[in-house]
């Protein structure tokens, strides 16, 4: 069942498709309350969603973590989001059964996908020490606003003249296949919320996310590293995917992919987790319409197909970027530039997950 899965969403990405959740019974959802219809409107709507797009998912409901093994799912989503109950005050769910459970299931090669408050779980089951747990937190009521929120996956942009050794560009990860991009300060950017220009929304801004500057300033890092993204995912075996829309350097992360066994952490850590605490994944807005919601369920529709791979979601991007990937050419600012179209002047060339430097003469 799961070399057949992997085959399918690795067909879909080489189609340059955002991949699709089809009837699949290795795929889950752990739910904070007895039923979905007892969730809040943030939580409900992420069920909801999981249910129409997998009928055959599995729901896990509190007290039910027999079904949290990974000898029957590849994935479980977890989706968190509150008012105001305070930074670690997560459901009475997570009591320490669940999170033994939850431990038990990464060790035995079980997948994870954390969204918004959920992503406190990252430390919680171990596989990150605790002085690295998230520390840019929102729970409160939010406000109106007209700006489109969006997530910035060309970590280190500013160095991408300076230094592209230091240009991390984690655009092509399959979690993103699919997703319309848009503009934002002449880089390109994948909008999440907001309404296009339309009006007003209300956002809550429920960030759960990472500052690494914190994390710098207060001498944790025990790896050295050109910049404070470097040194995290040195630290703690991860990959930075994406941060705000504006953040153009290294200062913080709102989705991170915790690859297999931490360093410095438990051998047990088999399984894979894709965090995103990005306050623009915000499933279920009061009002306004969200123009991106096209987005965000395919962000969460790849994200549940990477994670259904094999056991080892790396995998699947070893076969997105094989050599005879077609090359893109973007300039400067971050925008596209067709081969043939290519004037004199300095490039970014992008060919699978590889980014380089080139010179138009």
């Amino acid at each position: 069942m799961k070399n057949t899965l992997r085959k399918s969403v690795i067909a879909a990405l080489a189609l340059g498709l955002a991949a699709t959740v089809q009837a699949n019974p290795r795929q889950a959802i752990l739910i904070a309350e007895p039923t979905v219809d007892q969730l809040n409107s943030q939580e409900k709507a992420a069920a909801e969603y999981f249910q129409r797009l997998n009928n055959d998912g599995v729901v896990i409901a509190p007290g039910e973590t027999s079904k949290i093994d990974a000898q029957q799912v590849d994935v479980i989503w977890i989706h968190i989001d509150r008012l105001n109950v305070g930074k670690g005050n997560l459901p009475a769910v997570f009591d320490e059964a669940t999170i033994n459970a939850l431990k038990q299931y990464l060790a035995d090669g079980g997948n994870l996908l954390l969204t918004k408050h959920a992503t406190q779980l990252v430390a919680r089951v171990g596989r990150v020490a605790p002085e690295f747990d998230v520390n840019i937190y929102g729970d409160g009521d939010g406000g109106n606003g007209t700006d489109n929120w969006e997530i910035m996956a060309q970590i280190g942009y500013d160095n991408i003249e300076k230094d592209p050794s230091q240009y991390y560009d984690r655009r092509n990860h399959p979690i993103y296949a699919g997703l319309t991009t848009g503009d934002r300060e002449g880089h390109e950017v994948f909008p999440l919320l907001g309404t296009n220009g339309a009006g007003e929304m209300w956002r809550e801004d429920h960030n759960c996310k990472w500052d690494f500057n914190a994390y710098n300033i207060a001498g944790l890092f025990a790896v050295d590293g050109a910049n404070t993204v470097e040194k995290f995912e040195k630290q703690t075996n991860s990959v930075v995917l994406g941060a705000w829309g504006h953040v153009k350097d290294y200062a913080c992360a709102g989705i991170i992919e915790f690859k297999q066994q931490a360093l410095g952490r438990s051998s047990d850590n088999k399984g894979v987790i894709i965090a995103n605490g990005l306050a623009a994944y915000e499933l279920a807005p009061r009002n306004g319409g969200n123009a991106f919601q096209s987005n965000i369920e395919k962000l969460t529709a790849n994200s549940l197909n990477y994670l259904s791979g094999d056991g080892d979601p790396s995998g699947i991007t070893d076969v997105e970027v094989a050599g005879d990937s077609a090359a893109e050419y973007f300039n400067l600012q971050g925008v596209r530039v067709a081969e043939d179209a290519l004037s004199a002047g300095l490039y970014i060339k992008r060919q699978g997950n590889k980014s380089t430097k080139v010179i138009i003469k």
